[in-house]
């Protein structure tokens, strides 16, 4: 009878035990067993979207480069690289690739995922392409207020659109995807982890860092003395491509600094350089419509590897660049030739203004050397920020036209003569009066109005047109037509005389 009773009481201490250590109802699994092998599920699907990837890695050749001098600092080189010649029109071809070679490897996509991503159109685009690639279905969540274009350019590889309101696509987008059992791609959190800063050598799966690529054009380029840009300036979305090219830069020693060009109401600025909006919204601060896709939180918030993927560690400087003088950039690319989005009008401002700012303190023997994306093209905004009437409806509360015109004629002016834009636009900057254009010049004649529109004007006129017009407090009507007319005058004159007005840009594979 005893050895029962033992029992009974050893019996009912284990199950004290294990009432103790684990939940009601819950029966612990034994472990595997010792001394078997075990194999996890077939990977040939996996294996094979990987090889298709890089397969698609290697016939995406080197996006082309091109020089744009100007004759108002002609010891400048300004080199942009043209991400419009990729596949998908823009720089997130190589950056959804990046993506979808991130998920593919750490298991996230498989077979009979459908993935999910928060875009504002350009990687929604190039991700629908790289799922039809792989052959999984996509599902763009994308701002209501999304222009037609971009709509047309996702779908016509597959996708589905789900739109909603511009401050919710994030969370939308993670949502959506949890109850269907798909996957959200979350570009604004993994860019970090997706985005390549290595190095691949002689390796023959190259690498797809956009600045790998770019200094090995330049390296490839006999003409090319200055082999290391001195500045590489960006704005952010994600905040991707610019961590990956300050990682690269900083890990290889290239000795290039990092200029982060954030758009007027972005938040990420303040991120940058203060650490705000970590734990605190700042939603209230952000005015639209702001530049399409370009440093706005889709929270609110800068949680790493969540809302953003900016890796503030490897920033050099940041420049805050009006939103007007941004817009009137793209227009003046465009009378250059040079079909450039939303951000390569932050860019060309930005560039300008750093290129003056350097040129004057800085005197150097090579050639000053500042590189940039061509990241998607401007037609893609043809029907709003290249549209005036829609920038005289959607950005009056930025100045409307008169705003517009007035930074038209800053950048024009900075081109032709030299000179800060921002200083020249802005109110609380220096207001140097640059010599007319044409001054000295025998072979045009200039008139009255070229002259006023082009140096008779005080720059500090230009500073309250360019910052504080508004439809109250602009001036008149009248006066916003002479300063359109002066240009398209100054552009005809050009015509009359014939004067040899060459693109300032040649393109190729190197330069």
């Amino acid at each position: 009878m005893e050895p029962r009773v033992s029992l009974r009481l050893l019996a009912g201490l284990l199950g004290i035990v294990v009432a103790q250590h684990f939940p009601s109802g819950f029966s612990p699994e034994p472990l595997l067993a010792g001394g078997r092998t075990f194999f996890m599920a077939d990977d040939s699907w996996r294996r094979d979207a990987i090889a298709k990837m890089w397969l698609e890695r290697r016939s995406m050749v080197y996006t082309p480069l091109f020089k744009f001098n100007y004759p108002g600092n002609p010891s400048v080189d300004l080199i942009f690289k043209n991400e419009t010649a990729s596949k998908t029109d823009t720089l997130k071809h190589r950056y959804a690739w990046a993506l979808m070679m991130w998920a593919l490897v750490e298991g996230n996509v498989g077979p009979n995922t459908t993935v999910f991503e928060a875009s504002s159109g350009n990687t929604a685009a190039s991700l629908a392409y790289m799922c039809r690639l792989v052959g999984v279905p996509f599902i763009a969540v994308v701002p209501n207020t999304l222009e037609d274009t971009k709509l047309g350019h996702i779908t016509q590889y597959g996708a589905k659109i789900k739109k909603v309101d511009n401050l919710l696509r994030w969370t939308e987008a993670g949502r959506i995807a949890q109850e269907a059992n798909g996957f959200f791609m979350n570009q604004f959190g993994n860019a970090d982890k997706a985005e390549e800063f290595h190095e691949s050598g002689n390796f023959p799966l190259e690498s797809v860092n956009v600045f790998h690529e770019f200094l090995a054009q330049l390296s490839a380029d006999s003409n090319q003395a200055v082999k290391h840009p001195h500045f590489f300036v960006m704005p952010v979305g994600t905040g991707g491509t610019l961590s990956s090219v300050g990682k690269y830069v900083k890990k290889y020693g290239v000795p290039t600094q990092l200029v982060f060009a954030d758009t007027q109401y972005s938040l990420m600025g303040d991120y940058a350089l203060m650490g705000r909006f970590v734990n605190e919204s700042g939603e209230h601060l952000v005015i639209a419509p702001g530049m399409a896709g370009i440093g706005t939180l889709p929270t609110g918030r800068a949680v790493k590897g969540e809302t953003t993927s900016l890796d503030r560690g490897v920033l050099d400087r940041v420049m805050k660049i009006p939103d007007m003088a941004s817009t009137a950039a793209m227009a003046v690319l465009q009378r250059f030739g040079i079909d450039g989005g939303t951000s390569s009008g932050v860019n060309l401002v930005a560039m300008l203004s750093l290129a003056a700012q350097e040129t004057s303190s800085n005197p150097r023997n090579d050639r000053l050397t500042i590189a940039t994306l061509l990241a998607d093209p401007g037609h893609f905004y043809a029907a709003s920020y290249l549209n005036r009437t829609w920038i005289s409806e959607k950005m009056s509360r930025h100045g409307g036209l008169t705003a517009y015109d007035c930074w038209t004629q800053v950048i024009m002016s900075a081109l032709e003569l030299g000179g800060d834009p921002l200083m020249m636009g802005l109110e609380d900057g220096p207001r140097p009066r640059p010599q007319s254009m044409f001054e000295g010049n025998t072979t045009l004649d200039a008139d009255e109005e070229i002259a006023h529109l082009f140096s008779a004007q005080p720059a500090a006129i230009l500073s309250r047109q360019c910052s504080h017009a508004t439809p109250d407090t602009s001036p008149t009507n009248g006066r916003r037509l002479s300063v359109a007319a002066g240009i398209a005058k100054f552009e005809a004159h050009a015509r009359q005389h014939a004067v040899k007005r060459e693109k300032p840009w040649r393109e190729s594979n190197a330069l």
